[in-house]
């Protein structure tokens, strides 16, 4: 009766100890518990920058929802957690905090732009959080950054691209190139590689121009542009600045090939410019919102399903975002039912050409580079259309 007491009660400590291995192993896994993984993003929804997150955000949870009603991932279901930093540094980093430290998410898909994720680079590191940041600098790849994860190619290679369209493809000798700027991380970050490509090719950029983000004229640049006889003009800003500067070109009757970077290659561009956007060529590293190809029919059955009107919104964001959104899944699924944020990052550098359908170029990581890819479309205004149409495949910086 003694061995039989002693053997029950070795029974009933075994239960508890394997239920306590069993209950800590989802709790050791931050944000992750046996039915759901816990996902945070940082991201503008509100003030005078919403228009630029949230087709952004909407892609993003369109795309975990579509996953969770598809099963979720390993037999879990996403909660996931969007916090609103109205494109401010200081929110942003409380924000990321709060969602690290109080929701414990796994991951944080995006912490922001450049300067709220360079603002949160000590923070990501320190912390292990896995995150793909809007930001597009070289500053986000090197020094390499073992838990930052970018999806496109970044400004300096955009601008190569255009570079190189300018040279190989239009056959430009001596160009007169000038550059409209914002006066941003960003807006700086693609000056400087133009005046490095340009060095590059023995020219010298026959401009410099500041266009700011909330500039509602652009008479002065238009004016001192048109007086130099400028021929292409490679700007570096976003979709609004982007429509002043064509409207006032219109105005004032100049037409020069003007280029811009993947925040100002959407088709809103063209669809409120018309005939001003005739001579606007952006680059993208996302696919088309017309395209024929898997990812983007995805894309477009993800918006029309949840009432995302294309016409008012900037659909290359929601569909880079679509891309992003199916990089993490993927990853979810390689990081096995015991993921945790080191899995998750031994998952995302296992990904080689991952092919998102056409939305992104195939994307590759390694553990020693987060360089997703080097390439880029150039996509032309079709003003009759009100669309840009894309007038090269993928081309590859070098």
């Amino acid at each position: 009766m003694r061995r039989e007491k002693k053997l029950a009660l070795f029974v009933a400590v075994v239960c508890c100890v394997l239920l306590l291995v069993s209950s800590t192993g989802y709790a050791a896994a931050r944000g992750v518990s046996k039915d759901t993984i816990r996902i945070g993003m940082v991201l503008v929804k509100t003030g005078p920058v919403a228009a630029l997150g949230l087709p952004e955000g909407w892609a993003i949870t369109d795309s975990f929802n579509y996953a969770n009603e598809q099963g979720g991932i390993h037999g879990r279901k996403i909660e996931f957690i969007w916090e609103d930093d109205q494109f401010k540094t200081p929110n942003a980093i409380s924000s990321f905090k709060k969602l690290l430290f109080r929701d414990k998410v796994l991951f944080i898909v995006t912490p922001g732009g450049t300067p709220q994720t360079i603002a949160l680079f000590d923070v990501i590191d320190q912390e292990k959080v896995c995150t793909s940041p809007n930001g597009l600098a070289q500053e986000m790849y090197k020094p390499h950054k073992p838990y930052i994860f970018p999806h496109g190619c970044t400004y300096e290679d955009q601008i190569q691209i255009m570079f190189d369209y300018i040279f190989n493809d239009l056959k430009a000798k001596n160009p007169k190139i000038a550059v409209v700027y914002a006066e941003t991380e960003f807006g700086k970050v693609g000056l400087y590689a133009a005046q490095k490509e340009a060095e590059k090719r023995g020219i010298k950029l026959a401009s410099e121009l500041v266009l700011n983000i909330g500039s509602v004229d652009a008479s002065s640049q238009i004016l001192a542009l048109k007086k130099e006889n400028i021929e292409y003009v490679i700007t570096c800003n976003l979709v609004p600045p982007i429509i002043t500067f064509l409207q006032t070109a219109e105005k004032f009757d100049y037409w020069p090939t003007t280029f811009g970077i993947n925040w100002s290659t959407d088709d809103m561009v063209v669809k409120s410019c018309k005939n001003a956007a005739k001579n606007y060529i952006g680059v993208n590293f996302t696919g088309g919102w017309n395209d024929d190809s898997p990812g983007m029919a995805k894309a477009r059955m993800l918006a029309k399903k949840n009432g995302r009107d294309p016409d008012k919104m900037l659909t290359s964001l929601y569909t880079g975002c679509v891309g992003k959104a199916d990089m993490f899944l993927e990853a979810l699924k390689r990081a096995g039912e015991n993921v945790s944020p080191e899995k998750l990052k031994e998952a995302l550098e296992s990904l080689r050409d991952f092919d998102t359908g056409g939305i992104l170029p195939p994307i590759t990581y390694t553990p020693k580079s987060h360089m997703p890819t080097r390439k880029a479309k150039l996509y032309k205004a079709d003003v009759q259309k009100l669309t840009l149409v894309p007038i090269t495949g993928f081309r590859e910086a070098k």
